[in-house]
């Protein structure tokens, strides 16, 4: 009897040595938890990042390299920086033009119509068919529809740079405005900034905002070149309600 309990009692000991904390499997579990979930999340993150990403491709040269290194690349994304005293002279002068216009409409009697002579001398001078195109320096503009969608007017225009000499433009300076001189706001879409010599026609879309019907019959567009405003593309009284 005293041998048998002599050699049960190392196996106890021996069992009770390996034998592991409960509170330790458990932290061992919520650390295994938490990377299975981390990794799982990274992934997923990873996917939705590429997706959103995809289109999205590396400037084609440094901004920051002199005009000598970059001869022999691909043209330049985007435009150079603004001068901020630019920005803020075309600001204030977009405003208060639209001020006074909206002060001279309200205190201003109605004009009276002219006559039947000066109507046809105005019709022939004003378009009233599209599509309309100009030509400045070499650079075409043409609005070849108009449309509209609830109280937003889309012209579908098209650009192309037929002369010798590189053209930029920066569409900050897009000047729209309407038959009363106000200022109107604009969105431009599928137009580069900048356009090659003998380079291809691009096509892309003017959004005139917030204009509801019959409050607007005619915009004016005008846009020049930067920075050096050689190149001034004007196309006056685009008609937008049917007479």
């Amino acid at each position: 009897m005293i041998l048998a309990k002599a050699n049960k009692s190392p196996t106890n000991k021996t069992r009770n040595r390996f034998r592991i904390d409960p509170s330790i499997k458990r932290t061992v579990l919520l650390l295994l938890l938490m990377l299975i979930v981390g990794s799982i999340c990274g992934a997923v993150g990873y996917v939705f990042a590429r997706q959103s990403l995809k289109g999205i491709t590396q400037p084609a040269t440094n901004p920051f390299l002199k005009e000598s290194d970059d001869l022999d690349r691909r043209p330049r994304q985007g435009a150079d920086f603004l001068n901020e005293k630019d920005l803020i002279a075309k600001v204030k002068s977009q405003t208060s033009g639209a001020n006074i216009a909206k002060e001279k409409q309200k205190t201003a009697p109605k004009p009276k119509k002219p006559k039947s002579s000066d109507n046809k001398q105005e019709k022939q001078s004003q378009p009233k068919t599209l599509p309309i195109k100009v030509d400045n320096q070499g650079m075409n503009f043409e609005v070849k529809s108009l449309s509209r969608e609830d109280d937003t007017l889309i012209l579908n225009v098209a650009l192309q740079n037929s002369s010798d000499q590189t053209i930029q433009f920066v569409y900050t300076f897009l000047d729209i405005t309407d038959e009363q001189g106000q200022a109107l706001f604009s969105e431009i879409r599928g137009l580069p900034t900048e356009f090659k010599p003998k380079g291809e026609i691009f096509f892309g879309t003017i959004k005139i905002l917030d204009v509801p019907p019959e409050t607007v019959e005619k915009v004016s567009i005008s846009l020049n070149d930067y920075p050096d405003q050689k190149v001034k593309l004007d196309i006056q009284n685009i008609p937008v309600t049917d007479e």
